[in-house]
């Protein structure tokens, strides 16, 4: 297997590693599940983990082929890869193989792409479970099991009618976050890291496709907006990938909450969908595609919960190309990047918000700028009139909270918006010491900084942020 540039995924492969140590300790088996959305890297990380394994190991993609091309395929693998010749014919054949393998000696074995027996080879996942009861669990074997299809691995895995209920331990890979992402863009200005992040997000595949542009919306028209172009429909591509059906409705409540449609009675308006049926199609683009979640506010009321999509490219997506789609098939790719242009600073400042989330988190416990940070939680607040404060991290325990403005304009923040930060603080309904942050893409007016000097609260510019997040990597 060719091995590539390989970013980050520290956590996850440490953990591969040590399962696999474990082995050696205890002379039993470990099976683990890896699985997400496609194009998270996992190929990527099982080919770095298996650079690292000196014992035997067996790789195998499972194509889209019909039962027979596959088990063929099987004794193709055995042969090249172990110097083996082994006829497979049923699955028996092949697992009895690899019970006789780990009964010499210490091996791996990893099953890519494995949902695809579900429909191919059912017998393969159920004469797995059987081997692994009466034999691999206590053989010096990793059996590492790689899925895509998140709806179809959690059938294998999660059902008490699936084959593989309760016997494995699950690993779900998810895009990078911005500290992640960071990583593989070091060479780029702040600004437009942050542009890259708002827009593509942290899925490996899409990231390694900007790299060869040094400019985020030339990326854009080149990968995105013209016709044909790689990631053009993406989006698309993904659903028909996990058989999601219906897809004009999906369609629809993607492009409502893309667009700022983030409450239910909104989505319903939008979408024109009966309110009985629309929180089901939620759910599936939660538990299939981990699209979409459930954010309520912290420390707010009950039932006045926001939807919100997890991904960057999806949002940016549905905002900004699912709605001219006749214009870029008419190839009209300009007018569309013009549009992105003028609401770019609009849509990106909710990605900031989160990304100055991310930064607090990695300082919990630590300081920024002299602000001692120890919170139990964090999210964002909001009310039913309106008022919304983009961070809010508390200790109830010692009465502390965190509450922060987060700006992405072309403007200096203005005194007003500490003011009114104030101002807001004060609806929380919470008694305590209240402490404040701002960020600002470019800055402060003088008037601005001498408010927060009074609040003794700290401010942080986009140069500031680079700062601390380049800090904490070094750590």
């Amino acid at each position: 297997m060719a091995r590539t540039q390989f970013y980050d995924r520290k956590e996850e492969l440490a953990y591969l590693k040590e399962k696999y140590a474990h082995i050696e300790r205890t002379g039993k088996g470990e099976m683990i599940v890896l699985y997400g959305r496609r194009r998270v890297g996992k190929t990527e990380l099982v080919k770095q983990f298996l650079g690292e394994v000196q014992e035997r190991k067996l790789y195998f993609y499972v194509g889209l082929s019909e039962r027979r091309v596959i088990f063929q395929a099987l004794a193709s693998a055995i042969q090249e890869q172990m110097g083996d010749v082994v006829k497979v014919e049923v699955a028996e054949d092949f697992l009895a193989y690899i019970r006789e393998l780990s009964k010499r000696e210490k091996c791996v074995l990893v099953l890519d792409e494995f949902q695809r027996f579900l429909d191919v080879a059912p017998e393969m996942i159920t004469s797995l479970q059987n081997y692994w009861d009466s034999a691999l669990k206590n053989q010096r074997i990793l059996v590492l099991l790689v899925g895509s299809s998140i709806g179809l691995m959690q059938k294998i895995m999660d059902s008490k009618a699936g084959a593989l209920y309760g016997r494995a331990q699950k690993v779900k890979l998810s895009p990078f976050k911005y500290a992640d992402f960071r990583e593989m863009f070091k060479e780029l200005p702040p600004e437009e890291k942050i542009l890259r992040y708002a827009i593509f997000g942290g899925t490996p595949f899409y990231l390694e496709k900007t790299k060869r542009y040094k400019d985020t919306l030339e990326s854009v028209v080149e990968l995105v907006l013209k016709k044909d172009a790689e990631l053009s429909e993406e989006p698309k591509t993904l659903m028909e990938y996990e058989q999601v059906k219906i897809h004009a409705k999906y369609n629809a409540i993607l492009q409502a909450i893309s667009s700022g449609k983030e409450v239910l009675k909104e989505i319903q308006d939008f979408t024109k969908m009966p309110g009985s049926h629309l929180p089901q199609y939620i759910t599936r683009l939660d538990r299939l595609l981990d699209l979409v979640r459930k954010s309520d506010p912290v420390l707010g009321k009950g039932k006045l919960g926001r939807y919100r999509l997890n991904d960057n490219f999806f949002r940016f997506w549905y905002r900004f190309v699912f709605p001219h789609q006749t214009a870029l098939n008419l190839g009209n790719a300009s007018l569309v990047k013009e549009a992105i242009r003028k609401n770019l600073n609009g849509y990106v400042g909710r990605i900031f918000e989160e990304v100055i989330k991310e930064l607090l988190i990695l300082y919990n416990t630590k300081e920024i700028k002299g602000l001692r940070l120890n919170f139990e939680n964090i999210g964002s607040w909001w009310d039913r009139n309106g008022n919304e404060i983009d961070v809010l991290a508390y200790n109830l325990k010692e009465r502390k909270f965190l509450v922060g403005e987060v700006k992405w304009t072309n403007a200096l923040v203005g005194k007003e918006v500490i003011e009114e930060l104030y101002r807001k603080s004060k609806l929380i309904g919470y008694g305590g010491e209240y402490q404040f942050i701002f960020a600002s893409k470019r800055g402060f007016t003088a008037e601005a900084l001498e408010k927060m000097k009074e609040l003794k609260a700290v401010s942080l510019d986009l140069g500031e942020i680079e700062s601390l997040f380049d800090k904490s990597s070094e750590r």
